[in-house]
């Protein structure tokens, strides 16, 4: 039976790792024309040199004041990145457009004296100053004004004002003069260069390419679908939560309420750790990339909020796995054994091999569904900010983060979620498939469009994930989840260049084979020291 089941798992394996190779390696061997994608940029430019650049230059600005830089956050045009790839114009903005309205940047916060505060934006590239803005909340000026003080500035700039066109000041924004450069365009996207004017001084320059409404409203209309999948996550991940905690009171003498504590204490320190690494990406998130100020500072309570959120999934998570266990002993399966039980060692150890081959075969599952996604039905990505390596404290962190993603959703749409629809639903199939659709919401916030793409492909993950639970128990669906998110991650971190990126993402890849070895010898040892104390005959 265990031979069977390595062979079937092997075999699996293979094919993942055959489908990984033909969708992502075979069409530029092959010389198939590939979809043209917009990367995150690679900064050839520090983030210390991006804040002495900004410094230098708002320096000048102010009268050559003392300028300090505060923090430099990495950012990137979602918009015009997502309509660029949408409408096929990737080439003609790389060739055109790139290095004056790039889609990634730094953006610098600094401060000078009299608590002026400044926001500047570098390219990530060569560190030239792409757009500034000062902190104002000055009168706008008229339009005869504040077209002589912006076509000055334009000329001071080097910037000719043939081929440009005045456009009339928005009534909402009456002090933002834009200037529309005549028959410059990327499809519908029109390049404007952009000053705002308070007070009678420039407290704004900018160049932009502005996408058309229509794909401003799709983006818009896109992302209030992924909202309200995720809401509704949240709303039946508590519901579960609210049943799990029922059966704990009810079941209370069949539940060894032990039993999760580790695994719950392990998801809550690294995800704290998680939020504090991500200050610089929660910072990205109240920053506007057009109106820098439109957004108040907000990190500190964001933060409480996550570590918040976090205590209830890690709740959530324990509950799960305490009261999923008398369930499964209902139906007499044995999927998670205990500590104390002689075969708790093995069960871990065989559960880690299973799982690396889980991993490939879901690896090569996930890229065969992206592929389809992006060839079939135009399928793309922008960059996120929000999740980002350049936008933590501490990069080679980053891939821990597998593990607390492992840890509660296994338990919670898993190990307890199927439990719980088994008993609500006629059959083994929408018991797996319902707790997996749920999971897969609250993967539709990620920056991948149309939405439903990253709900279908997480859903089939889901249910390839339950049915090897089913199979192989909950050591084997944990240490897949770990294993396959490590994988990601790592790549992610080993891309960024460094040997010792590449070493640790190396480290972070082997890591759940020694976490299974190490908790395989501690209960080896423990079950040794036990049966020597245990009284004899």
């Amino acid at each position: 039976m265990r031979r069977s089941q390595s062979s079937l798992l092997g075999t699996l394996a293979i094919i993942g790792i055959l489908l990984f190779i033909a969708t992502n390696v075979w069409p530029s061997l092959s010389g198939a024309k590939d979809k043209a994608v917009i990367n995150e940029t690679r900064p050839a430019v520090t983030k210390h040199a991006a804040i002495s650049a900004a410094e230098d230059y708002t320096a000048r600005l102010n009268g050559n004041t003392k300028v300090r830089g505060t923090i430099a956050i990495y950012q990137s045009d979602k918009l015009l990145s997502g309509y660029v790839q949408k409408n096929g114009l990737v080439h003609g903005y790389k060739d055109h457009f790139a290095e004056n309205v790039p889609i990634d940047f730094y953006r610098v916060e600094l401060a000078a004296e009299g608590k002026t505060v400044y926001k500047v934006d570098v390219n990530m590239t060569n560190g030239s100053v792409l757009g500034w803005q000062k902190r104002s909340s000055g009168s706008a000026p008229s339009v005869r004004d504040g077209r002589l003080i912006a076509e000055t500035y334009l000329q001071q700039a080097g910037i000719p004002l043939e081929g440009l066109q005045m456009l009339i000041p928005n009534t909402t924004k009456p002090y933002q003069f834009a200037f529309e450069h005549r028959g410059v365009k990327l499809g519908e996207a029109k390049l404007r260069e952009i000053v705002e004017i308070r007070d009678g001084e420039v407290t704004a320059y900018r160049k932009e390419l502005l996408v058309p409404k229509s794909h401003t409203d799709w983006v818009g209309k896109q992302d209030r679908a992924a909202s309200t999948m995720t809401r509704w996550n949240m709303i039946v991940s508590v519901i579960m939560g609210m049943a799990a905690i029922a059966l704990m009171i009810t079941r209370r003498k069949q539940i060894a309420f032990v039993r999760g504590l580790w695994l719950t204490f392990t998801f809550l320190v690294l995800y704290w750790i998680n939020n504090w690494n991500m200050l610089p990406a929660f910072k990205s998130l109240e920053t506007d990339t057009i109106d820098p100020f439109l957004a108040s500072d907000t990190t500190g309570g964001m933060m409480i909020l996550m570590n918040i959120v976090v205590a209830v999934m890690g709740a959530v998570g324990y509950f799960s796995l305490a009261a999923g266990q008398p369930l499964w002993q209902d139906r007499g399966l044995h999927l998670w054994p205990r500590w104390r039980e002689d075969g708790f060692g093995e069960d871990v150890l065989a559960g880690m091999k299973r799982g690396y081959l889980l991993a490939c075969f879901l690896l090569g599952l996930q890229s065969l569904l992206f592929f389809i996604a992006e060839q079939r039905f135009d399928m793309w990505a922008v960059n996120d900010p929000s999740g980002s390596m350049y936008n933590l404290l501490k990069p080679e962190l980053f891939p821990l983060m597998a593990w607390t993603a492992a840890i509660s959703e296994e338990a919670i749409y898993r190990f307890f979620g199927i439990a719980l629809f088994r008993r609500l639903l006629p059959s083994t199939f929408l018991a797996v498939l319902v707790p997996s659709m749920i999971w897969a919401f609250s993967h539709t916030q990620y920056p991948i469009y149309p939405v439903y793409t990253r709900f279908i492909e997480v859903t089939v993950l889901g249910v390839v994930f339950g049915y090897a639970f089913l199979k192989f128990g909950f050591a084997t669906v944990l240490f897949a989840h770990a294993i396959m998110d490590s994988l990601l991650m790592s790549l992610s971190l080993m891309n960024m260049g460094g040997f010792d990126d590449v070493a640790l993402g190396l480290f972070y890849i082997i890591l759940p084979a020694i976490v299974a070895w190490t908790i395989w010898r501690l209960h080896r040892n423990f079950r040794g020291r036990r049966s020597i104390h245990a009284p004899p005959g």
